[in-house]
């Protein structure tokens, strides 16, 4: 992944990583017996794929003997969604250090989101779709065609222009590009047609994800019933790749999705006998060189043990060649749930994956009323101010080296005024006057549009925004990357952030990043995104180089393709 490195653009195989990231025998073994000394079946239990997950089944009242725990039924109190837990749970002295987590266990993750009726997705990581009125609709089909009015209506059209994306011409039989959906949001083809029809002719009716259908999944659904969502990431990033394909990555509901996509691309959470795991999928669908995620959650929704893990098999992907994009979120410093950290609930809250340092976050930006496109003098895009872009530093994770010089010079430059702290593995000090990370790993690394995209969602056209407007944006493009580079013999970016910020550290004559200076995350209240931030600040600002609003810019598509291409 370094760009100075001869070995750019190589990756390991599967069996590889595998091997790499695998426990010793012996530590499997002394689980093992300790499972089988304690009345669990040899059976019973089986290893999974990776090595790394010992599964088996068991009553609650066995299991609350094995580990010293009470189990429970949870309801969350926002999302009114049930989880099996406990409290806390105990494992002997010599297992302890053996076993990264149990589930269930003590997690209580808010990844789902509320559907509506009519399947429009609710939640907080993406503004709710608002139908044009009968005036904005007969305006829109009057500027539809070029560019005047990209600051009110964000088209196909607009996104090629503002970032200089040519149409596309090639089409890699081995470069689709994986899009995540999951929680019951599903699009409908009939959508995707009527977008094609009034705003990227040039892709017949018909053209839609291969399907990669995962734990029960389904999809595409009826019209009438389609999940905004979906109908988002598809119709914000099949044009900027069309004749290139896209793959879609549908999970049925699931306590975690993550889980069972990592399962269905490389069985990284699944056992070898399908019959113990009846609906789960194990190692059966290729990962594509790009994936977009749009969802996501918060990193104090999980234990330490439970984020590296994740944050391992994101790593893994990237060491295989694999590039994973994911929305920053929309509520700024705040939870998703309309909540801050800290005993005066103020400390910023951090996102997850985002905060993972092997995926490159997104965040959103948008364009000043009266901008012009399509000029000499391309439009300034700003933090979007609709909502709040989200932003910050993990209580996870600690700055990775590739982003060091690019944080340090924000910290130096443009030093928050907030008191801080310094700490990793998920802590938040309760002894401290600081309300941010300063140690932690920095995200977003880029941005994009964001805001007043225009969509059509069960038959009806009308606006939608958020940073899961701006991920398969970037995802598309390096999509497109990948394609010209597959066509000289070179291999895919795979995990980008190094070669990011390397092309920001050399401080380049004409560089690949447009810079955001202008927005700040002061959104992102309780109930609302668009409310005055629950932390009770503006959070972090958008300022001359990287900053905790929208990251390194917006990408320049031609100036980045050369460098990339060049590696």
């Amino acid at each position: 992944a370094d760009p100075s490195s001869a070995k750019y653009g190589h990756y390991y195989k599967r069996d590889q990583v595998i091997d790499l990231f695998a426990p010793k025998q012996a530590t499997i073994d002394a689980v093992k017996n300790w499972l089988v000394k304690s009345g669990v079946s040899a059976q019973n239990i089986t290893l999974s794929k990776n090595r790394g997950w010992i599964k088996f089944h068991s009553s609650v009242q066995k299991l609350q003997s094995l580990v010293k725990a009470d189990y429970h039924v949870y309801e969350h109190l926002r999302s009114r969604s049930d989880h099996i837990g406990t409290e806390a749970y105990s494992l002997p002295a010599d297992i302890a250090p053996l076993v990264d987590f149990v589930l269930p266990g003590t997690t209580f993750a808010e990844f789902r989101r509320k559907i509506n009726k009519k399947g429009i997705s609710l939640g907080p990581t993406v503004e709710r779709f608002m139908p044009f009125t009968q005036p904005q609709q007969e305006e829109f089909m009057r500027l539809r065609n070029g560019t005047s009015a990209c600051d009110r209506y964000i088209t196909p059209q607009c996104i090629k222009a503002i970032y200089g994306i040519p149409e596309g011409t090639l089409n890699n039989t081995e470069n689709s590009l994986g899009i995540f959906e999951s929680l019951g949001d599903v699009y409908a083809q009939e959508d995707l047609d009527a977008f094609y029809e009034r705003m990227a002719s040039n892709i017949p009716a018909g053209t839609g994800p291969d399907l990669d259908l995962i734990n029960g999944a389904t999809a595409p659904i009826a019209p009438g019933f389609a999940g905004s969502e979906s109908s988002l990431d598809f119709q914000m990033a099949i044009p900027i790749i069309y004749p290139q394909k896209t793959t879609l990555f549908q999970v049925g509901n699931q306590e975690d999705p993550f889980f069972a996509l990592f399962d269905a691309i490389d069985g990284g959470f699944c056992d070898v006998d399908p019959q113990r795991n009846p609906g789960g999928m194990c190692d059966v669908f290729e990962p594509t060189n790009v994936i977009s995620i749009s969802y996501g959650g918060t990193e104090d929704e999980y234990t330490p043990r439970e984020l590296m893990r994740q944050c391992e098999e994101f790593l893994k992907l990237g060491l295989q060649g694999i590039s994973v994009i994911v929305a920053s979120g929309d509520v700024g410093v705040a939870s998703q749930s309309g909540y801050c950290l800290g005993p005066h609930h103020d400390v910023f809250v951090a996102m997850n994956p985002g905060g993972c340092p092997f995926v490159t976050a997104v965040g959103s930006t948008t364009l000043t009323p009266g901008a012009r496109v399509g000029h000499a003098v391309q439009p300034a895009e700003i933090a979007t101010n609709r909502f709040s872009s989200s932003g910050g530093f993990s209580n996870m994770f600690s700055t990775p080296p590739w982003q060091t010089n690019a944080v340090n010079k924000y910290l130096l430059r443009h030093n928050p005024n907030y008191f801080s702290y310094n700490s990793t593995g998920n802590i938040v000090p309760n002894n401290t006057r600081g309300i941010y990370n300063r140690g932690g790993r920095a995200y977003p690394d880029i941005s994009a549009l964001g805001d007043k995209g225009v969509v059509v969602v069960n038959g009806e056209m009308g606006l939608i925004g958020g940073t899961s407007m701006s991920a398969p944006i970037v995802a598309a493009i390096f999509t497109r990357i990948n394609e010209e580079r597959m066509l000289l013999g070179k291999g895919p970016v795979g995990l980008i952030n190094p070669a990011l910020y390397k092309a920001y550290d050399a401080n380049m004559r004409d560089p690949i990043f447009s810079d955001v200076i202008v927005g700040d995350q002061r959104l992102g209240g309780p109930f609302d995104a668009r409310n005055p931030s629950i932390c009770g600040n503006n959070g972090f600002s958008a300022v001359k180089g990287w900053d905790p609003v929208t990251g390194l810019g917006t990408p320049k598509y031609p100036q980045m393709l050369q460098y990339f291409i060049n590696i």
